[in-house]
């Protein structure tokens, strides 16, 4: 197995995506809002790449989707819901479609879009993922980022599929980026994921959300392997892949 690592949205590549597997990694937050969404029973979600874009999609549904999302952390005016998991509770979500639109994560997945296989990637379901790609012959970890650079959160949980995938004893070839996120993980946290919470404090973006309120998403996201599913994006839905299969039978 090859694997890559893209450190950013935005960033230009000349990366060919169409016959691998790509992960797409925006742990703070909306990796781990969408897979939360979904285990409360959300019926799939609709990532956007602008808030305009939202609100048409709206229209055109109706009373059963609800729209979540954010700019700079904050809940986009007009929108049902912000981009804090804790908000997706199965009161809320269940049997309700959602109409994602935030500032790095639904962009990333708009970016890998002609990918052969595109999944959902944060702390919540690692190991779940990593699990699946065990078998893949060319995997890119797409990291969201923030703004176009790096995160800190996002790298390390790249890292953490990697080590588990060598846990597994996969047999890999690294990128150099893929290496800068193996080893980065192993620096920060190796085995202290109990202290995930604390180590993701490291990071910029991490400071930022706890400054304007959201702490306890912090702490949510770091746990690691808390909703072990299996989450994909194909056809322009997001949904758990065992829901999407049994939807096409």
């Amino acid at each position: 197995m090859k694997i890559d690592l893209i450190l950013a949205s935005g960033i230009k590549t000349n990366r060919e995506l169409h016959e691998k597997t790509v992960v797409v990694i925006d742990v703070l937050r909306a990796s781990s809002t969408i897979i939360t969404a979904l285990a409360n029973g959300c019926v799939d979600l609709l990532p956007v790449a602008e808030p305009g874009d939202a609100a048409f999609i709206n229209r055109q549904i109706g009373a059963c989707c609800l729209t979540g999302g954010e700019r700079n952390g904050l809940k986009i005016p007009g929108f049902d819901l912000g981009n804090s998991p804790l908000e997706y509770s199965a009161e809320v979500v269940a049997e309700k479609r959602i109409i994602l639109c935030t500032s790095n994560g639904t962009k990333a997945l708009k970016e890998a879009q002609n990918a052969a296989e595109i999944l959902i990637g944060a702390f919540l379901n690692a190991g779940r993922t990593s699990l699946y790609l065990k078998d893949k012959q060319e995997v890119v970890l797409f990291c969201a980022g923030r703004n176009g650079e790096l995160g800190l959160d996002d790298l390390l949980c790249a890292g953490l599929i990697v080590e588990n995938l060598l846990a597994q004893e996969v047999e890999v070839e690294l990128t150099d980026a893929a290496q800068l996120g193996l080893i980065s993980y192993r620096h920060l946290v190796g085995g202290k994921t109990s202290e995930l919470a604390a180590i993701l404090y490291q990071a910029e973006h991490t400071r930022y959300l706890a400054s304007i309120g959201f702490a306890a998403d912090i702490t949510y996201c770091a746990q690691v392997d808390f909703l072990p599913y299996l989450i994909s994006y194909k056809g322009g839905r997001v949904m758990m892949e065992d829901q999407r299969v049994a939807a096409n039978n």
